[in-house]
């Protein structure tokens, strides 16, 4: 078992991860793993409350083979909260949304305190500062 596959197997429901596209300025992907499996992670996308599967081994997403797992280093606490805290924002919204189809959100109801601003910004740096090994 390579480095990069004992790090991907040791991801436990409740772990936030990254995965990105691997372009210089493409879309991050801070995740929350929702289910693990013996040969696939479910994760949601914190910031936009998409899901996807995630091969266990490789760390590929399974339907879009070009996002790939990252970084599973761990947040400092006080950013992993303040991550928990965007994730619940959006997944509040979509459920409201469920519920409601002609909610619309009030004009601010997205604007990001001080405290998520930093955590968004921490996390650009962070996780490229904490990359997996490469996939072989």
């Amino acid at each position: 078992m390579t480095d990069r596959e004992a790090a991907l197997r040791a991801i436990s429901v409740g772990d936030i991860f990254h995965a990105s596209d691997g372009l210089k300025d493409g879309p991050s992907y801070p995740c929350l793993a929702l289910q693990v499996q013996d040969d696939a992670i479910f994760a949601r996308r914190m910031t936009t409350q998409s899901v996807h599967w995630f091969d266990r081994t490789t760390g590929a997403e399974i339907d879009d083979d070009r996002v790939v797992i990252d970084s599973v280093e761990p947040l400092p606490d006080d950013i992993r909260e303040i991550m928990l805290s965007i994730d619940r924002l959006f997944r509040e919204a979509e459920h409201r949304r469920a519920e409601e189809p002609d909610w619309v959100p009030a004009e601010n109801h997205f604007h990001q305190s001080k405290d998520q601003i930093r955590a968004i910004l921490f996390i650009a740096k962070f996780y490229p500062a904490h990359p997996l090994p490469p996939r072989q």
